[in-house]
């Protein structure tokens, strides 16, 4: 098929990871930073047999939800895709994909995808950022992959995390402190520093006016004005009339195993992540918790055992896995194990879709998706999905 290196076309859509999607001469083509509804003139810039990349030489028309990004790095940092959208649209985008996700990977017609939660706030919303270092004969470079991937930005600031971080990278530059320096790079936190408990540095985070430790590497919800919200939710979903046991499986810190405590009999959180562990049994302690057991390993090694020698049935199964989803033995062990509902929380819903499809087939009903953005500007967004045995 020959096609022309450039071409004008319209955008129909915004694919999952956040590219326009058009055709030219019934060949799909990928165009990075387009709006639905765009008219571009774009320069086609890798070919394969199923679909085409192109990126924009010139905007003929622009679509009405189309802005002007406020970064003054965007387009060249690789951290936010959606700048150049009016934040509704975004809002659109995502829960399109969302439905797209659960219908062609999922397998299941009609998804039910509640409307998408917007976030409090849009920008100098995160509460972590994780800066690459990259030494040049000029001198070290400091920022975010670029949109390849392959080389540094160099930033003074980032628009979408917390102004206390910005001040951080401000000094960083300036003095070239190293006290946050991590494998590669930094990691900042937004707020005050850490705090220092057994000779560790964990870092203080609050959720729910409950306190909770996290180790400087580890993961935490990263909005920080919709995290709140994130647990209300969970909560909500995992709710049944009589919970015996509930197991948190990918617990990191705690955080939902702590305040799901008071829905259950017992709590079981595993995580594989022995500093986040450590900060789990704290966050617990220090909440005044008595009815949580950690457990430290794989969840695909615990979780089976778990399910065969948890001293009550487990209703209720909490999964907040990496991005890759869960492995083939942890649905393996759900499915044999039956417990009533599973909240499957998510930030990469082609996994979660992967993983769902797979629970149906094994006697489960999807009954919601609930999108949350909490990751405003950028393709990413986390849901929570339900899921119930079916009677």
């Amino acid at each position: 098929m020959q096609i022309k290196n450039r071409v004008n076309v319209k955008i129909k859509s915004i694919a999952f990871g956040g590219e326009g999607v058009t055709r030219v001469n019934n060949l799909v083509v990928f165009v990075a930073f387009a709006a639905p509804g765009d008219e571009l003139e774009v320069e086609i810039v890798q070919r394969k047999k199923k679909f085409a990349r192109a990126e924009i030489v010139k905007i003929i028309k622009p679509s009405e939800g189309r802005i002007e990004p406020l970064c003054r790095y965007y387009g060249h940092c690789g951290g936010c895709c959606y700048q150049h959208m009016k934040y509704e649209m975004q809002l659109a985008v995502k829960k399109k994909q969302v439905i797209d996700a659960f219908e062609k990977i999922g397998g299941i017609a009609a998804p039910p995808v509640h409307e998408i939660i917007a976030s409090p706030k849009i920008y100098h919303y995160r509460g972590k950022a994780q800066l690459h270092a990259a030494q040049e004969a000029d001198g070290q470079k400091l920022g975010f992959m670029d949109v390849s991937g392959a080389d540094v930005v160099n930033i003074e600031r980032c628009e979408i995390v917390d102004e206390t971080i910005n001040e951080k990278i401000e000094i960083l530059r300036r003095d070239k402190l190293s006290e946050e320096r991590g494998e590669g790079g930094y990691t900042i936190w937004s707020g005050v520093c850490g705090v220092r408990t057994e000779k560790k540095e964990t870092i203080a985070r609050v959720v729910k006016e409950k306190d909770f430790l996290v180790p400087q590497e580890g993961f935490f919800q990263a909005n920080l004005y919709l995290t709140d919200r994130l647990v209300d939710e969970v909560c909500r979903a995992a709710a049944v009339e009589k919970i015996d046991t509930l197991v948190d499986a990918y617990c990191g810190s705690g955080l939902f195993s702590v305040l799901l405590s008071p829905f259950a009999r017992n709590v079981i959180g595993i995580e594989q992540d022995d500093k986040a562990i450590e900060c789990a049994w704290l966050n617990s302690s220090r909440a005044g918790v008595k009815n949580i057991d950690f457990l430290c390993g794989r969840v695909e090694k615990i979780l089976p055992g778990v399910f065969l020698s948890a001293k009550n049935k487990t209703n209720v199964i909490l999964l907040d896995p990496p991005r890759t989803g869960c492995g083939p033995s942890v649905l393996q062990a759900i499915a044999f194990s039956r417990p009533r509902k599973i909240v499957y929380v998510s930030c990469n819903p082609a996994t979660q879709a992967r993983d769902v499809k797979y629970l149906t087939g094994q006697g489960y009903e999807l009954t919601a998706l609930l999108p949350l953005d909490m990751f405003a500007q950028t393709q990413h967004v986390e849901v929570i999905g339900v899921l119930e045995a079916e009677r």
